[in-house]
């Protein structure tokens, strides 16, 4: 009776432990997918600026042109960051299909 109780209390807690890591990795690509939509937000907002010609001009500093530079690496930052939390949704999908594939065939 006693192992039967050790091997089940032992099968809950190995099952916990994969949900676990399961909803880390959501968590991750969630917060990676925040990031890149915040990304995107402050290129739009030095899109914005820059045409709107707002805020105080120093020549090689705050022009256009490199308000417009800004803004398009922090747009290439930012679809980094999306490929980076697509990366993660799938690397968590792989691997939980793997662990019940690797179930399956044991």
């Amino acid at each position: 009776m006693k192992k039967v109780l050790v091997a089940a209390t032992c099968i809950l807690f190995l099952s916990a432990n994969a949900v676990l890591a399961q909803a880390v990795q959501q968590a991750k690509e969630a917060k990676k997918e925040m990031k890149s939509e915040k990304k995107l937000a402050k290129a739009a907002e030095k899109r914005a600026d820059a045409r709107d010609k707002k805020g105080l001009e120093v020549p090689y500093v705050s022009d256009d042109k490199t308000k417009l530079a800004e803004a398009r690496k922090k747009e290439k930052k930012a679809v980094k960051k999306e490929l980076k939390s697509d990366a993660k949704a799938m690397k968590a999908t792989a691997k939980a299909t793997t662990k019940t594939a690797d179930k399956v065939a044991n």
